[in-house]
């Protein structure tokens, strides 16, 4: 029988990396069908690096074979199982709940790295004549003294000086490990399951931070932090397409979104911790066991996804894992079981290079692959850089992990009433305006306007990989995401050795370059977005589908853009919509 699918350019999805995952969110935006028509049921199979879906891109019909009562995952949700039943809810919770572990991975270097506390070991004191506190740099080695010399990396190794610059080398060495492991790891979902590639990172991670915390001289913590980046790298990837593949398509784009917030409560909680234990060692082993704890409280409990073991050739056991859910959430099931699940048939696609020949498209790949490492760059900037603020180090990341959550919420909301490019125009002026006078000020200012700063970082970052799927064509929207997912590591790179400036340029006290620096970024990001053209004439570009047809392209960027004008086959469309809805 012949089968046709709408013209849904977001009825995609790929990953490569960790920051490419969040595409899948934009599936399920353009949902809601012409009011009126008939709602046919789509499905698509997700999975970390390739294109998998179950209907025909471009409307076009495609005679195919179809056995039975054979369903596609989706349909089997909506029919069988439920779309957001207790047995999801709870599978998404455990599985996104492998943020707060990862936040931990990840930032720990805040606590671990910071430079604690010191006192004068002399009758005479530490400060000059008009009574300032000398430059610890200017002091002799019998003339100061940490006030517990394994607070941190800094305080035993003594980087400091001359050598402070060995810690934003190893936190460098983090972000470089987890380039690598986004690819690798994300890539290891596809190859071996997302449950595999979950547990897989933390292992990676929870043996890296064992070892550094065990560490007794600096370079072989160094090597531990490019392994530890390298776990971390995979848990972001794996832990979100493992929460939400199970559930059914209208209720992944909110839930996707909301994994984020565990980071955010990641952070809080981090902080907390970090305050009651203050010796790196001791905070790292409890980083550790988190994260053990959470590996063995969760592996027996999540099951791997079953759209995964269905594009894997084990459609079996895809049924057993959705039967279980079925139970769980109490729906009927058959007599003689769930039906049998349905192969999905794959799509073709075309490299990043088929855009370049389109200068409108060329433009705002570059536009976003610069946002995107500005974002990457000011984001972890201003985490790492959180010691540096007036006030208690404990109580300023708190409070950064804090606002991110309302941020997340209004980004939700701003992208839906005021459009996608104002909303990221203004969040990147928030923050570079943040950022720039947080360099001016001292104290509680201070603070308070990093803050402002980290509340519009947060949420650009959160919403600019919505934004970059629906600024390209369905078939280079993946390669032009990873692209712009690739370059935004640079920018995680980049961070740590930004905000070593001060040391470099011999800024005087209470003034902060690299902020400066980080401000400039996100202004030019801002601009960048203004440059880019509102609409566009139609460009055509040439799609490989299974009948060597082509689709011209519209687009508008304050629309769900990217609307398809299927050239071909309207009238079979229209005869087989009309016997559906006779049915």
């Amino acid at each position: 029988s012949a089968r046709t699918r709408n013209c849904n350019p977001l009825h995609f999805f790929t990953n490569k990396s960790l920051l490419l995952a969040f595409a899948f969110v934009a599936e399920t935006i353009d949902g809601p069908r012409r009011q009126g028509a008939p709602q046919q049921k789509m499905s698509v199979e997700m999975s970390s690096s390739r294109l998998v879906s179950d209907g025909i891109a471009c409307g076009d019909v495609v005679a195919r074979e179809e056995s039975g009562n054979a369903l596609t995952v989706d349909e089997m949700l909506s029919l069988h199982v439920g779309e957001n039943g207790p047995a999801q809810i709870r599978h998404f919770l455990i599985a996104s709940g492998a943020w707060v572990p990862a936040v931990f991975l990840t930032l720990m270097s805040v606590f671990t790295a910071r430079v604690p506390k010191w006192q004068c070991s002399t009758p005479e004191g530490c400060k000059d004549d008009i009574g300032n506190l000398k430059d610890i740099c200017s002091l002799g080695l019998d003339e100061w003294e940490w006030l517990s010399k394994t607070a941190s990396i800094v305080s035993e190794w003594n980087l400091i000086c001359d050598d402070e610059w060995k810690v934003s080398a190893a936190d460098s060495m983090f972000f470089a490990g987890f380039f690598f492991g986004a690819g690798m790891l994300g890539q290891l979902a596809d190859i071996r399951g997302r449950w595999a590639a979950l547990y897989v990172s933390f292992i990676f991670g929870g043996v890296a931070a064992t070892l550094s915390a065990v560490s007794f001289e600096y370079w072989q913590y160094l090597m531990c932090k490019f392994v530890l980046g390298f776990g971390c790298g995979g848990i972001g990837v794996a832990s979100f397409v493992l929460s939400t593949e199970p559930l059914g398509a209208k209720w992944r784009a909110v839930l996707g979104i909301a994994t984020q917030y565990w980071w955010a409560a990641g952070i809080c909680l981090m902080s907390g911790v970090a305050s009651i234990l203050t010796e790196w060692r001791v905070f790292s082993a409890f980083v550790v066991i988190s994260t053990l704890a959470y590996c063995g409280a969760s592996a027996p409990l999540l099951k791997e996804s079953p759209r995964w073991l269905l594009i894997s050739g084990n459609p079996e056991k895809a049924r057993e894992v959705l039967t279980s859910m079925a139970k769980e959430n109490r729906q009927d099931i058959p007599e003689d079981g769930l039906p049998p699940l349905k192969q999905p048939a794959s799509t073709k696609t075309v490299s990043i290079g088929s855009l370049f020949p389109y200068p409108a498209l060329r433009r705002r790949l570059f536009a976003m692959s610069f946002i995107f490492v500005a974002n990457s760059m000011v984001y972890y900037g201003l985490s790492l850089n959180v010691g540096s603020l007036g006030g208690s180090i404990y109580l300023n990341s708190f409070l950064s992990g804090l606002v991110e959550m309302p941020s997340y919420a209004f980004a939700q909301f701003s992208v839906e009433f005021f459009g996608r490019k104002r909303t990221l125009i203004f969040l990147n002026a928030m923050a570079g305006t943040g950022c720039l006078l947080s360099a001016f000020v001292t104290g509680k200012a201070q603070t308070a306007v990093a803050l402002i700063g980290r509340f519009g970082i947060a949420a650009s970052f959160n919403m600019i990989f919505l934004y970059t799927t629906e600024l390209f064509p369905t078939v280079v929207r993946s390669a032009a995401l990873g692209t712009c997912s690739l370059v935004a590591r640079i920018g995680g790179i980049a961070a740590p050795q930004v905000l070593s400036w001060r040391m470099i340029l011999k800024a005087q006290q209470n003034r902060h370059p690299q902020r400066v620096l980080l401000a400039s970024s996100c202004v030019l990001g801002s601009v960048l977005s203004i440059m880019m053209t509102t609409t566009t004439t139609t460009k055509k570009m040439k799609r490989s589908c299974l009948d060597k047809s082509h689709c011209a392209i519209s687009y508008h960027i304050f629309t769900l853009p990217l609307v398809f004008r299927c050239q071909q086959n309207t009238f079979k469309m229209r005869i087989i919509n009309k016997q559906k809805s006779s049915l």
